[in-house]
């Protein structure tokens, strides 16, 4: 059938992989749908709809359909000798829902505000891996970058922390922060793949991280860090972030460095396959988009 999905497209300015991201998918699902090799159902045409800013009966090619007054054999009501028209019935509503987690805008932004620190932080799950991160310790800066780089969550964070005493509030907050506001980008996770796994590689360290975003928050810690600083960063708080993320972004999370010897490279495994695994976790998965990735109907307490 023919469609007017890409002139829509080239209207609004966007490339294949930008209204991909728009919609949760990828450029190559796009070029399908504009090319007819996939089938333009009714939930893919609600996230177009969304995505192009028109109305789903826009989407549909001008040979979609014969004016209803129109006889099998294509006659109509027009006077003899006037050029025959065919028009369009008038398109079947269709709900507007609520695309997952508002597709065009998996964004939050939270304040965390305590005697001990302050801290605000943006995320776009949907971005592109950019980051501007301060949060007064070099080495954690480095980290959450990797995070935002890797899974492509654009993260901006500004920390102020009692510094002067250790680095312990500071961290832990931060890792607080950036869970809920994940969390809050997530809404009610519907359409999300829900799990994500990596084995991230890091010269002589292998580590293997598994995430559920299942709404029920665990960690499993199975990491042996060699160095007790790394700069000037007391190594055993990796740990207290990981666990503040966990708890805050509603995720179970399992960490474990199956080897290595190099304390840096070990901790940045660990980031590094957090955020890949993220990455798969948090994507919209097609298939179902509109659902909730449980037998239950909800996440949270719940398998």
């Amino acid at each position: 059938m023919t469609n007017s999905i890409r002139a829509l497209r080239k209207q609004n300015g966007l490339s294949q992989q930008e209204l991909a991201k728009r919609i949760g998918t990828t450029g190559q699902q796009v070029g399908n749908l504009e090319n007819g090799r996939r089938k333009l159902t009714q939930d893919w045409m609600e996230r177009l709809a969304a995505g192009l800013g028109c109305g789903p009966a826009d989407l549909l090619g001008p040979s979609a359909g014969l004016d209803a007054n129109s006889s099998a054999n294509g006659s109509n009501d027009s006077p003899a000798g006037a050029p025959k028209t065919t028009r369009r019935p008038p398109a079947k509503k269709m709900s507007q829902k609520k695309l997952p987690g508002d597709l065009n805008m998996r964004t939050a932004t939270v304040e965390r505000r305590t005697k001990e620190t302050y801290i605000r932080v943006t995320v776009n799950l949907d971005g592109g891996g950019e980051y501007s991160v301060d949060t007064g310790i070099g080495f954690l800066d480095h980290m959450l970058e990797q995070l935002s780089r890797h899974s492509l969550i654009d993260l901006e964070l500004k920390a102020k922390g009692d510094l002067h005493i250790d680095f312990h509030h500071t961290t832990e907050d931060t890792g607080i922060a950036i869970g809920e506001a994940v969390s809050k980008a997530l809404g009610e996770r519907t359409g999300i793949i829900r799990f994500g796994s990596a084995l991230s590689a890091m010269d002589e360290t292998l580590t293997r991280v598994v995430v559920d975003a299942s709404m029920r928050p665990y960690l499993i810690w199975k990491v042996d860090i060699k160095k007790p600083k790394l700069g000037e960063m007391d190594t055993e708080l990796f740990k207290e972030w990981f666990q503040a993320f966990s708890q805050a972004a509603g995720i179970t999370l399992h960490i474990e460095t199956l080897y290595g010897e190099n304390s840096h490279h070990i901790v940045e495994s660990c980031y590094k396959g957090l955020a890949r695994s993220l990455r798969q976790a948090i994507a919209i998965d097609p298939r179902r988009s509109g659902e909730v990735p449980s037998t239950k109907g909800v996440l949270g307490g719940s398998l």
